[in-house]
């Protein structure tokens, strides 16, 4: 081999070493740039990212990919083992390159997000990775897989965005908390209630002076107490795993059973009347709120039962379990004293995560 190619081959390797190990510069932004806020949403079925823009007229939200859920490698669901874990972070990350391209169409042929470049149009003031109740069960079954996945997702979200980022699992009360401060981002005044029904647990948030465990919380330059309660293993996912091989709760169990009741379904997870009864009893002595329904809770209809349990109609949406969260979402609201039909919504509790961040809501004067 010739003097030439063999330092042609050195002076390529060296390149190739350079660009692989070499920091990735990012854009300056524009002069006019706002002050943003990163933030994944790790939930118990996926990843989701979020950007939020601060502007003069209030937060704008910018949807981002979906990845896999963070928890699945430590869970091992859907096919996932922490021989995934890498994997799993590294496309959470890569979210944050795609968001400034515009997704991939969906079954409608519009785009699944939005680009936004942030790179250009943000201030970068924080970023975090929050999860919430799959994590709490990932924590508590397996701790050393999700101390190491933590710190290998910490370590590396950090070196991309070259800052101090948080990556932690949310409390119970956090959880319940944020979906109310991003509510009340949008309303005049505090007088409601959340309720709030995820795939493992659910939460139910509301102010409330006479509650023992209420926390003083900052909101909007003032101090309230904020009750928050979430039902760990009571979300409707968990709760499905308990009921699935119930015949009374089975898609069509009405088409099969004439004599079939909703009692019939109910009845397999009366539990949640036991270990919701104090929390039903400072929903009711709390008045009469304005509740609003949230996450799985705001897909509810009021034909879902006949449709899905009397009829079997295919729900499109996992309708192996269709009639019974038809059943089991009714059931729970009328056991914690919230209306069915309250208003629903679709805010993310991400938001109220970025404005306790802003406003130190939980830290103590």
């Amino acid at each position: 081999m010739s003097k030439f190619r063999v330092c042609l081959l050195l002076l390529l390797s060296l390149l190739i070493t350079v660009a692989c190990t070499a920091p990735v510069e990012r854009s300056q932004p524009r002069d006019d740039a706002s002050d943003c806020y990163i933030i994944y949403d790790a939930g118990s079925s996926a990843t989701r990212l979020f950007i939020y823009q601060e502007t003069a007229t209030g937060w704008i939200k910018h949807n981002g990919p979906e990845t896999d859920a963070l928890s699945d490698p430590v869970r091992r669901n859907r096919g996932k083992s922490m021989s995934d874990a890498n994997t799993v972070i590294a496309d959470a990350l890569i979210a944050l390159d795609d968001i400034r391209r515009n997704g991939p169409p969906d079954k409608n042929g519009q785009a699944q997000w939005l680009a936004f470049d942030w790179h250009a149009n943000c201030n970068t003031k924080g970023a975090a990775v929050y999860a919430s109740a799959g994590m709490r069960l990932a924590e508590q079954q397996h701790a050393k897989n999700s101390a190491l996945l933590w710190k290998n997702l910490n370590k590396r979200l950090g070196k991309k965005l070259g800052m101090k980022v948080i990556t932690r699992t949310i409390t119970e009360y956090e959880e319940g908390l944020y979906a109310w401060l991003a509510l009340r981002e949008l309303h005049a005044d505090g007088d409601f209630g959340v309720a709030d029904m995820g795939g493992v647990s659910l939460q139910v948030t509301f102010p409330c002076p006479s509650c023992e465990n209420a926390r003083q919380v900052r909101v909007k330059g003032q101090t309230l107490p904020i009750f928050s309660h979430s039902f760990l293993g009571w979300g409707q996912d968990e709760a499905w795993k308990k009921s699935r091989n119930i015949p009374a709760c089975a898609r069509g169990a009405g088409l099969k059973d004439s004599d079939w009741q909703v009692d019939d379904c109910a009845a397999e997870t009366a539990g949640f009347g036991t270990v919701a009864s104090d929390v039903a009893a400072m929903v009711k002595a709390s008045g009469r709120f304005h509740w609003y329904l949230t996450s799985a809770f705001r897909y509810m209809q009021n034909t879902d039962i006949d449709n899905f349990c009397r009829k079997g109609i295919n729900s499109g949406f996992e309708p192996e379990s269709s009639c019974f969260r038809a059943v089991y979402l009714d059931n729970v609201l009328n056991t914690l004293g919230v209306p069915v039909d309250s208003e629903k919504t679709d805010v993310n509790w991400t938001l109220g995560a970025v404005v306790c961040t802003v406003t130190r809501c939980l830290e103590s004067e």
